[in-house]
């Protein structure tokens, strides 16, 4: 009976290290990477009209506290990758007029701490996908996306 109780536990000790090792995320997944440790591209495209060619311009940021901005004639482009005790780390990115400052847009992105971040659009548009925004009194046009570096 002691030896059949004995097995019985050594078969549940090597089901939970089997559970532990098979469920861990993979270090192989494309762009993936602990919030702590990788940078964020941001690629950003402006037009003033629809007839023109984008001008293209990037801000890289790293990990915990980074921030960088584009401006252009009527938008501008403000994105913050920041570490929060409380909050973990998460990319904030806005784009406002120029000239009044009004906020046109706003995205949190807030980063799991286990999985981190992973480029998972297709296009090469990372992982927050192409965003498009549009100002309200002008037909300046602005495009972005963000991924892992």
């Amino acid at each position: 009976m002691g030896h059949c109780k004995r097995s019985i536990w050594m078969v549940l000790l090597v089901a939970v290290v089997v559970l532990v090792v098979a469920c861990r995320p993979s270090p192989e997944r494309s762009g993936a990477g602990s919030a702590a440790s990788v940078s964020v591209e941001c690629q950003v495209f402006y037009r003033a009209s629809m007839g023109e060619s984008f001008a293209e311009s990037s801000v890289t940021l790293a990990a915990g506290g980074d921030r960088g901005a584009i401006e252009h004639d009527d938008l501008r482009f403000d994105a913050q990758y920041r570490a929060d005790e409380y909050e973990g780390h998460a990319l904030s990115i806005s784009v406002s007029d120029q000239d009044s400052g009004d906020e046109l847009v706003r995205q949190l992105l807030q980063i799991d701490r286990a999985k981190g971040l992973v480029n998972q659009f297709v296009g090469g548009h990372g992982f927050t996908g192409l965003v498009y925004v549009y100002h309200p009194g002008s037909a300046a046009e602005m495009q972005y996306f963000c991924l892992v570096r």
